[in-house]
């Protein structure tokens, strides 16, 4: 059974500390990006350690990943 949902784009990173800029229309954004989350990205499992919104901007920041080398894709 496949649940997965696709819930946005990362577009780039934001600042030097690790932050993804996600766009993102999906309706039930308060679930999705909600800390302590998993979120799927190329079949790896990453935990939303942080969230807001910025501008049109989803901001996104995961456990374990503290600067922008760490994000760089």
């Amino acid at each position: 059974m496949n649940n997965k949902v696709y819930i946005g784009k990362i577009v780039s990173t934001h600042g030097i500390k690790g932050e993804l800029r996600i766009i993102s229309d999906f309706e039930y954004k308060d679930k999705a990006f909600k800390v302590g989350t998993y979120l799927i990205i190329d079949d790896e499992k990453y935990l939303i350690k942080s969230y807001r919104k910025h501008k049109n901007y989803d901001m996104v920041l995961f456990l374990g990943f503290n600067n922008i080398n760490d994000v760089l894709f």
